[in-house]
């Protein structure tokens, strides 16, 4: 989970996947991208299109 919070800073950014991937030791664009998906129910997109509350719409 502490990846995807260094992450949202980065993502509204607008850093690439691939470069966000490797920067939290993710080892590909798509690992990172599939375990956005599955913690937080939202891709990587959605934050960086402004969408509202992607980290608080899942519970923990």
């Amino acid at each position: 989970m502490l990846r995807l919070v260094k992450a949202m800073p980065l993502l509204a950014a607008g850093q690439t996947l691939e470069t966000l991937a490797l920067d939290l030791g993710c080892g590909s664009a798509s690992s990172f991208v599939s375990m956005f998906k599955r913690m937080l129910g939202a891709t990587p997109d959605e934050p960086r299109r402004g969408a509202a509350r992607v980290v608080e719409s899942k519970p923990y």
